[in-house]
């Protein structure tokens, strides 16, 4: 499959065929165009920013809260040879203050030149204080204007398609510099035989956050490359109604979806069986799982639960990814496939050997192999490569490896090693297959042996109640005496506190033979989360040892 292109040529390819995208709005409303007509909407965009005097490789941040309006005005910023710079919008970062405050980190740390977005937010965005001082422009005003571009700007293959910001769940979000052969090359991966093996008939039901990648490049450009229909949907809609998810896939012919593993557990847990008999989810052939530590028991307990609607477990496709390296690094095609690992040779020897009987086992997810053209070693910190089912540092190198992190050349060397991207994350390869066991800078040391806070996380998820994706373990730095480990824990309701608190250290106790020093019980909405959902795990931290932890 050949797809080397920019994100302007794809689009103005897939405008020649008869493919389109439905939007479904956060309170239901419809929205559906053709490619054609994307097109021609983003060419009044493009055309308004260019006789605004915004020239080809300028930052545009963009914050616009409706999926339709914000694939519009994504477009036409790249129509226009302009970078787009995607921000979370108010209702999904959590409170106004957050959403000011990394609004505000990001604007300034790109160096927008100008903001895009709605009548409703731009009061949010001029009142912050930054030190750029980019120009705002409304969605619908530029619409308006009659100066449309022809076509999308041309540009190489090497110029910069994106700036991408990282979640920051263990530092301030970094801007990931994409080049346009970057994506094209991912996304060739994505829907190549060794990804997705991208049929004809197939249609994408997301409702993945645009302003990262997992949903902007791995579901709306990856359709718009393919091409192929699309349905995108509200975050707000699915977080509201999570059967929303599922009932798009049923009525629609959904055969490729992916989520992180707290949505499968929602769905487990929100939709009713008196539901399942509406659903039909028999052509769902993809059901992707990433993002976010993955948890085996989840998707089996989803795969058993709408089994009725006709899901079959076989369509689970777990991945591995981050947003240097575009998108998707490993794919794990099979279904889900599990290895039970000795945890006490983990935490002793970061060894990743099949438990014995009698052994405390780990189930670790496999997560794949990465594609044509690109490559992937576990290694130590000498950078000498392990052997199979030793754990080390997860490091990738090929065309979709980033261009560096945008102004910060030292950041950029810290992660780029002669073309190796050093990802952060922790894992080992076991027949070629990638395994993830965590982030380094997460590893809980404890008299010598190293314990990956993911690891017993997981082995609380399950626990009588413990809210969804409500655990967050952590090494709290002790000068005089040894680190303490802490466990915070959103509870739901129902959940007695000393009962949680004595089953929660007796779990650890028991699967990892580790002591908690300390369980802070607290409500739901408490541990603050990146904007994509995954815990912030330093700043839990941070924040407990301020005394600010509160909901």
């Amino acid at each position: 499959m050949s797809i080397d292109r920019t994100i302007g040529d794809a689009l103005r390819r897939a405008a020649e065929s008869p493919f389109g995208l439905r939007f479904i709005e956060h309170d239901g409303r419809m929205v559906v165009v053709t490619y054609r007509e994307l097109l021609a909407q983003a060419c009044v965009v493009g055309g308004a920013l260019r006789a605004a005097g915004y020239q080809p490789g300028d930052r545009v941040a963009l914050v616009v809260p409706e999926v339709s309006a914000f694939v519009t005005a994504f477009f036409g910023i790249i129509a226009a040879g302009l970078v787009p710079v995607p921000l979370c919008p108010p209702a999904q970062a959590g409170d106004v203050a957050t959403f000011t405050r990394q609004s505000t980190h990001i604007i300034d740390a790109s160096r927008a030149v100008a903001v895009l977005t709605t009548a409703d937010v731009e009061p949010l965005l001029t009142t912050a204080s930054g030190s750029v001082s980019p120009k705002f422009h409304r969605l619908d005003t530029l619409l308006a204007t009659n100066t449309p571009l022809a076509e999308p700007t041309p540009l190489p293959l090497d110029a910069v398609a994106l700036l991408q910001f990282t979640s920051g769940s263990t530092a301030l979000p970094k801007g990931v510099v994409l080049s346009h052969g970057n994506i094209s090359a991912n996304v060739r991966a994505i829907l190549g035989p060794s990804g997705l093996d991208a049929r004809e008939g197939d249609v994408a039901v997301s409702w993945l956050p645009l302003y990262h990648d997992m949903g902007l490049i791995g579901m709306l450009l990856s359709s718009l490359y393919a091409p192929a229909d699309a349905v995108l949907m509200s975050p707000v809609l699915f977080l509201k109604r999570p059967s929303a998810w599922l009932d798009a896939i049923s009525t629609y012919g959904g055969t490729v979806s992916f989520a992180p593993n707290f949505a499968y557990e929602l769905c487990r847990r929100r939709v009713k069986s008196s539901q399942l008999a509406a659903l039909d989810l028999s052509r769902w052939r993809v059901a992707g799982c990433g993002a976010e530590p993955i948890r085996p028991d989840t998707l089996m307990q989803f795969a058993e639960y709408f089994a009725p609607a006709g899901f079959a477990a076989s369509s689970f496709l777990p991945s591995y990814g981050l947003a240097e390296h575009a998108l998707a690094v490993t794919f794990a095609h099979g279904g889900l496939q599990v290895d039970v690992v000795d945890a006490e040779r983990l935490v002793r020897e970061s060894v990743a050997m099949p438990v014995a009987e009698g052994g405390t086992p780990v189930r670790v997810v496999r997560c794949g192999t990465t594609f044509p053209e690109h490559e992937l070693r576990i290694v130590d910190e000498a950078f000498a490569t392990l052997p199979e089912r030793h754990v080390g540092a997860i490091v990738a190198r090929g065309p979709s490896v980033m261009q560096g992190y945008f102004e910060q050349p030292d950041a950029t060397a810290a992660t780029l090693h002669d073309g190796w991207l050093l990802t952060g994350d922790l894992g080992y390869l076991a027949d070629g297959a990638l395994y993830v066991c965590g982030r380094s800078k997460d590893l809980i040391i404890r008299q010598g042996r190293k314990y990956h806070p993911p690891d017993l996380e997981a082995s609380l998820a399950d626990l009588q109640g413990v809210a969804i994706s409500g655990v967050v373990v952590f090494g709290v730095d002790r000068l005089e005496s040894a680190d303490e480990v802490v466990a915070v824990v959103e509870t739901r309701a129902g959940g007695r506190g000393a009962e949680v608190e004595d089953a929660i250290r007796r779990r650890v106790r028991e699967t990892a033979g580790l002591e908690i020093d300390r369980v802070v019980l607290t409500a739901p909405g408490t541990i603050p989360r990146t904007t994509s959902g995954k815990v912030r795990r330093s700043e839990t931290r941070d924040r407990l040892e301020a005394g600010t932890l509160v909901r």
